[in-house]
């Protein structure tokens, strides 16, 4: 993946998101209406408002409802859940790619310039954050496919 294709994946996963957390706002706000609406209905019948039978199909009606938003509100969680995986994992791609990018800046300047203790600790730093972030990278992307498409 070049490096324009990671940024447009993650400017897209992003887009996602905040579309995602604005269905989830809209999700909780039904499901506070409907529990409030549930809690004000019995008094509406002691208070001789509405009648039993008319308060027990609205009750029945609402719970379907809150049920119905509930389910909703586990799917786009777990979606959530999914899209902030991928995001994070095209993140350590991203951390792994600029790492590449400065390693061989730094490599084709000892090349030109010569070695020095801190190039040379700073080139080791480097192999070593590429070696970690490359495997954490893998298992992130690896888990999120296996997740998705089990055997």
């Amino acid at each position: 993946m070049t490096f324009s294709q990671l940024e447009q994946a993650m400017a897209t996963l992003r887009m996602s998101l905040a579309e995602i957390q604005n269905k989830e706002s809209q999700l909780d706000a039904v499901v506070n209406q409907f529990r409030t609406q549930l809690r004000r209905l019995p008094r509406q019948v002691l208070y001789g408002k509405t009648g039993l039978d008319s308060s027990l199909s609205a009750m029945g009606e609402i719970e379907e409802r809150l049920n119905d938003a509930l389910d909703n509100q586990r799917r786009v969680l777990e979606i959530k859940k999914s899209t902030l995986e991928e995001l994070q994992a095209l993140e350590l791609v991203k951390q792994v790619d600029e790492a590449r990018r400065s390693l061989q800046s730094l490599r084709q300047h000892v090349r030109t310039s010569g070695e020095d203790a801190e190039t040379v600790t700073e080139i080791r730093r480097l192999e070593t954050f590429i070696a970690e972030y490359s495997k954490r990278a893998e298992q992130a992307i690896t888990a999120n496919y296996e997740e998705r498409y089990p055997l």
